[in-house]
């Protein structure tokens, strides 16, 4: 990987990405209207118990405010659009003609798009950590913050590597945006970013645990919350490797086969 180049592309992509001002401010509004609703939700379950599904209700709001933060940083949009029009268009030559390596241009791409929006996030837990209604217990402890941030990292990195496999999915497609959009509901949905995964059915739990879908939200908000036992902590990190394989292994194929397919026609 070109050190200079992956900087270049990212410092590029903040610089870019601060000129829209209006969509920053129409996504803090969108956050905001977000966080009230979820808060709305939390304080009717939690009107007459003070427990339900392991999850305290001293901690309900830190698990909106993590899960909000979550759902913020791993979503893509831009990138994966801008590279699915670079397909279509025949721009996507350059990364063949060029000593340009595009996974980690697209993963430059995505840390940039995503510095503002995670400190502008980050920035809410702050304050709400050092605010007189936030109680010790109900946030993240230094304890847990190693194993915290690693699961945060590896469920983002995740999800952005099958974002990955949707853009190279266009080689063969010709409508692969359709996925994208699918990908980014079920994670807000369906990860347990929204709602504790405890709260579903539990034939739905037992379903949802084949999926990658609670790597991505379940796994680093519980961690963040103390709520993980010694061997959940490990089955996790076994599922993120197992799930890492499987969608590097589609990823690199779906790669290698769509540039011969892409130059054969032409592109």
């Amino acid at each position: 990987m070109n050190t200079r180049a992956f900087s270049r592309v990212f410092k590029n992509t903040v610089i870019v990405d601060l000129e829209y001002r209006f969509n920053y401010f129409m996504i803090v509004l969108s956050s905001l209207i977000t966080l009230a609703m979820e808060w709305a939700i939390f304080s009717h379950v939690f009107a007459t118990r003070t427990e339900v599904g392991g999850l305290e209700a001293s901690s309900a709001f830190a698990f909106i405010l993590y899960g909000m933060l979550l759902r913020t940083v791993q979503t893509q949009w831009g990138p994966v659009f801008a590279s699915i029009e670079e397909i279509r268009e025949g721009a996507f030559r350059r990364y063949i003609l060029q000593p340009i390596f595009h996974p980690s241009y697209f993963l430059a791409q995505a840390l940039g798009n995503k510095i503002t929006p995670f400190l502008g996030a980050a920035l809410i837990c702050v304050v709400y950590k050092t605010s007189l209604f936030s109680s010790p217990e109900s946030f993240l402890s230094l304890a847990e913050l190693p194993y915290t941030l690693l699961a945060f990292a590896l469920s983002t990195l995740l999800l952005w590597g099958v974002c990955l496999f949707i853009v190279y999915a266009s080689f063969f497609l010709d409508e692969s945006s359709f996925l994208v959009v699918s990908l980014n509901i079920a994670a807000s949905l369906l990860s347990g970013s929204q709602l504790p995964l405890s709260w579903y059915p539990q034939g739905v739990q037992d379903a949802l645990m084949w999926t990658p879908l609670p790597i991505w939200g379940d796994w680093p908000l519980r961690a963040a919350l103390g709520m993980l036992s010694e061997g959940e902590k490990l089955r996790y990190l076994g599922l993120w490797s197992f799930w890492a394989l499987v969608v590097g292994a589609a990823t690199v194929i779906a790669y290698k086969r769509g540039l011969k397919r892409y130059e054969s026609f032409g592109g």
